[in-house]
């Protein structure tokens, strides 16, 4: 084990190694993170709903009559 560490204070190619794996290692850290962010927001914009969808789809539970559908669309377009 004091080896290894040994390894690590002299500047071998365990340091080498190390430093390598570490900098692989942050920039998949980061491809990840830019991933998610970008394809987190692509798909938010694509569940949006219109506000005339929502009246429609209001509408069709029946959770509002027709006059206030009629009204409302009016308002809407």
């Amino acid at each position: 084990m004091s080896e290894c560490l040994n390894l690590f204070n002299r500047g071998g190619v365990g340091s080498m190694m190390f430093m390598g794996f570490f900098w692989i290692l942050l920039l998949v850290v980061v491809v990840v993170l830019i991933g998610k962010l970008f394809f987190n927001q692509s798909n938010q914009s694509f569940n949006r709903e219109t506000p005339l969808e929502i009246l429609q789809k209001e509408y069709a539970k029946g959770n509002i009559s027709e006059e206030d559908y009629l009204e409302r669309k009016k308002h809407l377009q």
